[in-house]
């Protein structure tokens, strides 16, 4: 083939490229996958690694950690390429990757129910929205678990729409289903949407042959109904106290004795007018299904579903959980196509106000720098790590990420946060006579990289880190204050001109006893 002929050939590929499709996947990917490896581990992820006892199976070890199996069937595969789960980026890629799908797969099932601008408009906004994002950059199930929700309904869809995915259509929908659910018990909230695709299907199969469609049905059914039923009757039958005390809390509210708010982590994970955004487009999005409705003279039964898909999650999250915390994403994902429909409807008044050519020219250029204020807002949050917001405060353009408030419940993970806990462990672990340790760090994660006992009084170090994941940089023990008021420490770490991290070995002793040590050899 000739070079004139190649050309021509990739001019006619790249006509065919859909180019709002591409440049939200650029967006997805450059969210999550950027500076991947940066943060420390943070949260739960070290429970969610496959750390089994000597002999223990992995069917034992999944058992005994009463949490969906699938998250440690990730972990298992990436401990191969990483043993000790040392390289955080091999480790979250799987989950990075997960969210990246997911808005691949968002985009297609949007498209194929409410139309290529919704598809476009819903992704980018899913794309964006900082709880996927948090999502995809830690080793947890949350990204898995929105992953294979999605595929279902895009599988479902397409089994629907599409005769030649019939079957196969169906079965890898209630595959993914069953995945989903297995990741988190999060997954039923797309029970709505699914019911609905599952009428269609029937109602579509059965006029064609009433025999093979319940067939079809009963096969496809059964190894995703076996998958979850052989992970959860024993789960409930089994249910550890810790587990229904845990629960307990959440839908009480006792879980932390702080105030919980979920407008308020909305913000925290969206600093800058982006709840206002989302405040607006849903009046609008709401009033463009009314607007529908009386056009059509009808209800479509995609907006009805779909509205019981959003009020599905925000029933049970706001009223029946009392800490819903970052929960909420099980309603914020449909709730995006409801956005991307105020979006639409915006759009028809302007272009109505100002007519179609001067209209479309300045709603396309709000929209493009909203998005543009959105994505790079987002990039300053999760991405960039020169400041590390929310531990610390951090400029943007014109404003100021503020650090949350330590009264409210926070559930916070996926920001960039890295102390060098890698090196604190080196150094630590180079004393082989001290056996302890004390900090102001969150326990969770200092005990995960530092294997010693945690005790103020028998410590022998004191690691200090200053904008710790606790948000507060006080010491309230009185040995500790005593202690590094009159010593310099061994070990400090820097960026950017500061001290970060400062370790102190002290005698593995109560304050009265150091005092009264140092009483006695002080010279008379």
């Amino acid at each position: 083939m000739h070079l004139r002929d190649k050309l021509i050939k990739l001019l006619a590929y790249l006509k065919t490229l859909d180019y709002y499709f591409v440049s939200v996947l650029l967006v997805a990917a450059t969210l999550r996958f950027v500076d991947l490896g940066y943060s420390d581990y943070q949260g739960d992820e070290n429970k969610a690694f496959y750390t089994p006892t000597l002999g223990q199976t992995f069917v034992e070890f999944v058992l005994d950690q009463k949490k969906g199996p699938v998250q440690f069937i990730v972990t298992f595969i990436t401990k191969y390429l990483s043993t000790d789960y040392t390289n955080r980026f091999v480790s979250r890629l799987p989950f990075a990757l997960a969210g990246f799908f997911a808005i691949f797969f968002f985009y297609k099932f949007v498209k194929l129910h409410f139309g290529k601008k919704a598809a476009f408009l819903s992704s980018f906004l899913l794309a964006t929205n900082g709880f996927l994002i948090a999502f995809s950059r830690i080793v947890q199930y949350q990204s898995l678990v929105i992953f294979f929700m999605i595929l279902a309904l895009y599988l479902f869809s397409k089994a629907v729409r599409d005769d030649r995915y019939r079957f196969w259509g169906m079965f890898g929908a209630l595959i993914s289903w069953a995945l989903s659910m297995l990741s988190h018990y999060d997954g039923i909230f797309i029970a709505p949407f699914m019911f609905y695709l599952l009428v269609q299907w029937f109602r579509k199969y059965f006029q064609i042959d009433k025999k093979k469609a319940l067939i079809d049905f009963a096969l496809c059914s059964i190894l995703p109904v076996v998958l979850v039923l052989a992970f959860y009757v024993p789960f409930f039958l089994s249910l550890a106290s810790s587990t229904l005390l845990y629960w307990q809390g959440r839908i009480s509210g006792s879980v932390s004795g702080k105030i919980s708010s979920s407008k308020y982590l909305f913000v925290v994970y969206h600093p800058i007018y982006i709840v206002h955004i989302y405040t607006l487009l849903a009046a609008f999005g709401a009033l463009y299904i009314a607007y529908r409705t009386y056009l059509d003279k009808r209800l479509n039964p995609e907006y009805i579903y779909l509205l019981l898909w959003v009020a599905f999650g925000v029933v049970f999250m706001e009223k029946f959980v009392s800490v819903p915390g970052t929960h909420i994403y099980t309603y914020l994902v449909p709730a995006t196509i409801i956005l991307s429909l105020g979006v639409i409807l915006i759009q028809k008044l302007v272009i109505k106000l100002f007519r179609e050519r001067f209209g479309s020219v300045i709603f396309q250029t709000c929209v493009i720098y909203i998005f543009i204020f959105m994505f790079t807002q987002m990039y300053a949050v999760y991405v960039d790590n020169y400041r590390e917001y929310p531990w610390e405060q951090e400029k943007f353009v014109f404003w100021s990420f503020y650090k949350p408030s330590g009264t409210y419940h926070l559930s916070l993970f996926g920001f960039p946060y890295n102390r060098n806990w890698d090196s604190i462990r080196k150094f630590v672990l180079s004393f082989p006579e001290v056996d302890a340790y004390s900090g102001n760090e969150r326990t969770a994660l200092s005990r995960y990289y530092i294997p010693l006992l945690k005790d103020v009084n028998k410590a022998g170090f004191f690691i200090y880190i200053r904008n710790p994941q606790t948000l507060t940089n006080e010491i309230k023990q009185e040995k500790l204050l005593y202690w590094i008021g009159k010593h310099e420490p061994l070990y400090v770490y820097s960026r950017n001109g500061e001290d970060l991290v400062s370790i102190y070995q002290m005698p593995p002793r109560t304050l009265p006893e150091i005092i009264q040590l140092e009483q006695t050899v002080a010279p008379k």
